[in-house]
């Protein structure tokens, strides 16, 4: 973290991708509480025929929940 002057030098650019990597894990993990909260409560026979899982189940299979995706500056 410090440079050859002894003064801090930091790489912005890292700090912004591990901000970014952090704000897809929240998301994810946000995602991940809605879909628990909502098998608690949901009222269809079974999560196979609950509209909502299913888009989850969509979402999940196209990547847009569960991967982290690289974000360029």
């Amino acid at each position: 973290m410090l440079g050859t002057s002894g003064k801090p030098d930091i790489d912005r650019g890292i700090l912004l991708a591990k901000a970014d990597e952090l704000d897809q894990s929240i998301k994810k993990l946000k995602a991940m509480g809605d879909g628990l909260r909502h098998a608690a409560v949901c009222s269809a026979p079974s999560h196979m025929e609950c509209p909502k899982f299913q888009g989850l189940l969509g979402l999940a299979a196209s990547g847009e929940i569960g991967e982290t995706k690289k974000v360029k500056r």
